[in-house]
């Protein structure tokens, strides 16, 4: 999960860079962000319920 999370970051960065910010641009963004914090939320649970 960790190297997926990073790719997804690096992609991220690379899009804001070379990639005017358009609205589509902006709705992918919100997209990788929204899977990116949906990624941490799970592991937040899985770890609570190791416990």
């Amino acid at each position: 999960m960790k190297t997926a999370s990073k790719e997804l970051q690096k992609l991220r960065t690379m899009a804001e860079t070379s990639l005017s910010k358009t609205a589509e641009l902006q709705q992918v963004l919100a997209q990788i962000e929204a899977n990116l914090s949906r990624a941490e939320s799970q592991k937040v649970i899985k770890k609570k319920n190791e416990k």
